[in-house]
């Protein structure tokens, strides 16, 4: 079961105890070789972020938009009227020397407020370390998020984030809020059901009482879940990277397209 579609659809259609055991694992948990022969298989259960712009279109993108494209073709028409085609004597290049210095400082002062935001974003996201709750070996234990791996047991309370996507082997008054994933505000009731019926096998898993996904919240209660998918392969892994593949077409750009 190498990708993340045959792993969901074999938890969709069988029974808890097959899953577990397609998967290598129990509600001990994994064993630290079978942890490294599978973060081995899987990758590390990190989602890969979109590779940063290079500087130069940085700085493009700072100065040139809508607004400044206006006020250098003003500024090229002042130049034209006031220069080129002044008489003699009389030629004026203020007005188009005012404007480019205009467009050139207003750029440089949203570059440096980028790029400042930029490295506090990053300065901040490098001193959180998210860390789950697992089981391995029969022993709980916390590992950073990134060590989780397909098969491994994880325990879930009030206030965790959920750290991949997941099966609810077991629950107790288990709500948490997905608004990340449905846009859905109000928290919903999670279950975990060991021999699913024919009407559950029909549902989507985003559908399904059963699994929880990567970025949702627990808003109440307990649970133990056994990791499906991790990574790149998440839901909201699959949503990000869509999401920065996605070339978003200003007005602007499709006047002029």
């Amino acid at each position: 079961m190498k990708t993340a579609k045959e792993r969901i659809d074999l938890a969709l259609m069988n029974p808890m105890a097959e899953v577990l055991e397609a998967l290598g694992t129990s509600v001990k948990g994994l064993n630290e070789e079978q942890v490294e022969t599978l973060r081995e298989t899987y990758g590390e259960n990190k989602i890969t972020k979109a590779k940063e712009d290079p500087i130069w279109k940085k700085i493009y993108e700072s100065i040139i938009n809508p607004f400044t494209v206006i006020l250098l073709v003003i500024a090229v028409i002042s130049l034209f009227t006031n220069v080129i085609l002044a008489k003699p004597g009389e030629a004026d290049p203020t007005t188009s020397i005012i404007i480019v210095v205009l467009v050139i400082v207003s750029g440089a002062i949203r570059f440096v407020q980028e790029m400042k935001s930029d490295e506090a974003a990053s300065n901040l996201s490098n001193l959180i370390v998210n860390t789950a709750t697992v089981i391995r070996g029969g022993e709980q234990m916390e590992v950073p998020i990134e060590d989780l791996v397909v098969g491994d047991i994880i325990k879930l309370s009030a206030g965790d984030m959920l750290p991949a996507d997941a099966l609810l082997l077991e629950t107790r008054d288990f709500f948490i809020q997905q608004s990340s994933l449905t846009g859905e505000s109000e928290s919903i009731e999670k279950k975990s059901i060991w021999v699913p019926d024919e009407e559950e096998k029909k549902k989507q898993a985003l559908e399904s009482e059963r699994f929880v996904f990567m970025g949702s919240n627990v808003v109440s209660g307990s649970a133990l879940a056994v990791i499906l998918v991790t990574g790149n392969d998440t839901m909201i892994g699959r949503i990000e990277k869509t999401l920065n593949t996605f070339e978003e077409q200003t007005s602007f750009r499709e006047r002029n397209e």
